[in-house]
């Protein structure tokens, strides 16, 4: 094993805790050179966090965060500043809406929606981070920016607090969220409780905790070709091969070392499995695109029982799956 292993954990926040602050934890118990995550939760903030460590951290921005999913509680009755309960109450409302009031409100912050981010929030105004701003006592205006909210489940519903499973497009904010549903009930509303369950296919499910990795587990440790979501392009060869082999493998050694100085490595033709590695035909790459050249028939690689009608994306009558009209393809990234 490497001295230093770059990997991807999924490591489970606990609550009053920076995702700055855990990160660090993360990197002195794994003890790692490097951390990075790929997403901030507030001190508040509970749950999901997508850690890279050493070399995987410069894979960040490659990796699939285009969705997210959160299990929010939301207060019914005051509106903070910050939008969450850590904040200072600015406003209060005797009016709790009834379930049925909030089912029929909830669906209207479905699908394109424009949320005004909270003052005290990370995003920028000028170049500076506006609770910075808000913390100096200056007054902010925050511009209305659009987000997607995919799904909401209303999960249950007593004494004026409510909880909702949301997912939702990465900026969305739950604050935001909260705040302007409390505002369309005519009520008033703050954030009370907040649980990343999701980020991109990255689930809490298979996430461990810090007490975990003290202990040597290895649950929630993610190989970096794993957590990527593009298709493998595998290079018949390796450094560690004799010379002798790379002569009789028509030197092919070469293109390893030229591909990790940064060169390209000219490709015409690769070989297509699928994740499981079933070969599936060979293809070209042209444009951008990988092109099928010449494929296996479905039943030849799956059986008979996954003939010609039952090929992925295709439905037992032939036409195409249906997916929600906003959320992305496998999560976003291409």
């Amino acid at each position: 094993m490497e001295k230093y292993p770059s990997l991807i954990l999924l490591v489970s926040k606990p609550f009053g805790i920076t995702s700055f602050k855990f990160t660090e934890q993360v990197k002195r118990v794994m003890k790692a050179k490097k951390a990075g995550h790929t997403g901030t939760l507030d001190p508040i903030a509970t749950g999901l966090m997508v850690i890279a460590l050493n070399d995987a951290t410069r894979f960040i921005p490659y990796l699939n965060t285009d969705t997210k999913e959160y299990i929010i509680q939301v207060r019914f009755g005051v509106e903070t500043d910050t939008g969450d309960i850590s904040g200072k109450v600015v406003k209060k409302s005797e009016s709790i809406p009834s379930m049925d009031e909030v089912q029929k409100k909830v669906s209207a912050f479905i699908g394109e929606v424009e949320q005004v981010p909270p003052v005290f929030s990370a995003k920028k105004v000028n170049g500076t981070p506006m609770y910075k701003l808000a913390r100096n006592g200056e007054e902010v205006k925050a511009k209305p920016v659009k987000v997607n909210i995919y799904e909401i489940e209303v999960k249950s519903f007593k004494q004026g607090n409510l909880v909702l499973r949301v997912l939702c497009s990465k900026g969305t904010y739950m604050r935001a969220l909260a705040r302007d549903l409390g505002r369309a009930l005519g009520s008033a509303a703050t954030l009370s409780a907040i649980c990343r369950t999701k980020v991109g296919k990255f689930s809490i499910n298979d996430a461990t905790y810090i007490s975990s990795l003290k202990a040597g587990k290895t649950k929630g440790i993610v190989p970096l070709k794993d957590a990527l979501d593009f298709p493998v392009l595998q290079l018949r060869d390796t450094l560690f091969e004799s010379n002798n082999t790379s002569e009789k493998s028509g030197g092919s050694r070469r293109l390893v070392k030229a591909f990790l100085n940064g060169n390209s490595v000219p490709v015409r033709f690769v070989s297509v499995t699928d994740k499981d590695g079933r070969f599936l035909g060979v293809a070209r790459i042209e444009d951008g695109a990988v092109k099928p050249e010449k494929v296996r028939p479905a039943k030849s690689v799956y059986g008979e029982v996954f003939g010609k009608s039952a090929v992925p994306g295709k439905s037992a009558s032939g036409g195409s799956v249906h997916r929600g009209k906003n959320l992305p393809k496998n999560g976003g990234k291409k």
